[in-house]
């Protein structure tokens, strides 16, 4: 069972992060520049973790063209996710976003079936149908006060986020977890980077954020290393229903430390159902 507390874990960690990174971001002027600084970072810390397990100590990269193909694609939709994260916890409520976010699960199970083979059931469907009203839900229209730029921002956010945990356990087999874990925090910045940024908006997330920017970094850091660690221990359909516990989580805890109270029992609801939905698709 250490595969489920491993994913509690990422649940958590998760949460804690969906949370905070609306804190910060609402006051950031620059959510591109703030997450260049959170990955660098990020960065840092997985160099410190390849340093702390002694993993660099047997440091070996796969041959298999096939490893270097699924990481550089994991590697690209992780940057793309990078890029429009903090835009999007900027423009939506923590408990929104969350709930838009299971969108990944879906795209990540769609690949799944075809890249691990696994079986397409009923219950599955049925799940995915939940996931999709559960988004409808808090995305009603006439009195919603949900920006429609958000709402696209973050969709393709949650997309580009699927893509890449799809390939995670690809990832997770070809490549020491350490090792797969510092590659996908430092190559993102490729996507993150271009069409450039100056150094001096970077310097000024950090000086606005300071301790806050390497808190988020740490929930992110942790969480995404767990998982990996969950993945080699279960499959995909095991680890990620618990880990998007992280949505109803952050749905409860939204409501009373960002008073995120319009249409409650709406959004309260729909984070309970995408939660169903996602253990459907197991």
């Amino acid at each position: 069972m250490t595969w489920l507390y491993l994913s509690l874990g990422v649940a958590v960690c998760y949460a804690c992060l969906n949370i905070f990174s609306r804190v910060v971001s609402v006051n950031s002027k620059n959510p591109r520049a703030l997450s260049i600084a959170f990955n660098l970072v990020s960065s840092v810390m997985a160099v410190v973790l390849l340093l702390l397990t002694g993993s660099y100590k047997n440091l070996s990269l796969p041959t298999q063209t096939d490893a270097w193909i699924y990481f550089m694609i994991a590697a690209f939709f992780y940057g793309i996710f990078e890029r429009y994260r903090f835009l999007a916890t900027k423009m939506l409520d923590a408990s929104i976003y969350s709930i838009i976010g299971n969108i990944a699960v879906i795209i990540a199970f769609t690949i799944s079936i075809f890249l691990y083979k696994e079986v397409l059931t009923l219950s599955k469907l049925f799940g995915s149908s939940l996931i999709l009203g559960s988004l409808l839900m808090v995305i009603e229209k006439k009195k919603s006060k949900i920006s429609f730029k958000g709402l696209k921002v973050g969709l393709v956010a949650s997309i580009a986020a699927g893509i890449a945990m799809g390939l995670d356990k690809k990832g997770a087999t070809f490549f020491n977890p350490e090792v797969y874990n510092l590659l996908l925090w430092v190559a993102p910045l490729i996507i993150l980077y271009v069409p450039g940024i100056k150094l001096k908006e970077i310097k000024d997330q950090f000086k606005q954020f300071s301790w806050k920017i390497i808190l988020l970094s740490f929930f992110n850091f942790i969480g995404f290393y767990l998982s990996l660690k969950a993945f080699i221990l279960a499959d995909a359909t095991k680890v990620i229903p618990v880990i998007q516990l992280s949505t109803i989580i952050t749905v409860i805890v939204g409501i009373f430390l960002l008073n995120e109270r319009s249409n409650l029992f709406k959004k309260v609801l729909a984070g309970i159902i995408a939660v169903v939905g996602v253990f459907l698709l197991r």
